[in-house]
């Protein structure tokens, strides 16, 4: 009987080390982005602020820029509420990455991980799994309701209203390198409702 305990008690660390030094990896990873970005990015630094080995690094990621992409999107908070407003609703389904962008070295580790997305082919599925779960199918559904309530045209593109809302945004954050203003994304929702709305 005290064998047993002992193999669950090793088989509960187990685990709970594992996830310990993932978030390790991760917070190192978000650490060297807001230092380095992605082109000057060091996996060998990160093993080291995180005490883990590039072994287990290559192990858990199918690459780095797969890595830089997970240890951004673990930072994005979960959408909040949108109520009934349809400004709201839209806002709601993008200003995570406003939240992100606004929080600490967050605008730094969102660049690092669009620029690993653009150059690493495991880093682009990745975001692009993340997009289309968490902004383009929730945006697809809420956008068909406002067609169907005449809130907006019939005829809307999805992937040129996305564009249209987060396009500024990502040219905030890769290209001017500036700071993300408290209201971008409510401002974003506003111009595409005026753009598609029903005639």
């Amino acid at each position: 009987m005290s064998t047993d305990t002992g193999t669950t008690r090793k088989s509960r660390k187990g685990p709970a080390r594992s996830e310990e030094s993932r978030a390790a990896i991760l917070e190192a990873t978000r650490i060297e982005l807001a230092e380095n970005g992605w082109r000057g990015f060091s996996v060998d630094a990160v093993a080291k602020r995180a005490s883990a080995s590039k072994q287990t690094i290559y192990k858990w990621w199918p690459s780095i820029g797969a890595m830089c992409v997970d240890a951004a999107l673990a930072l994005i908070p979960d959408a909040p509420d949108g109520g009934r407003d349809p400004q709201e609703r839209i806002t709601a389904l993008i200003v995570p990455l406003e939240a992100t962008a606004r929080t600490g070295n967050g605008h730094a580790v969102l660049r690092g991980a669009l620029l690993a997305a653009a150059d690493d082919q495991h880093a682009g599925e990745v975001w692009r799994a993340w997009m289309n779960r968490d902004i383009r199918q929730p945006m697809r559904m809420v956008l068909a309701e406002m067609a169907s309530k005449r809130v907006i045209r019939r005829d809307f593109d999805l992937d040129e209203v996305i564009e249209q809302l987060l396009g500024p945004l990502w040219h905030r954050i890769c290209v001017m390198k500036a700071p993300v203003r408290e209201g971008f994304c409510s401002e974003q929702a506003r111009y595409a409702l005026r753009i598609y709305a029903a005639i």
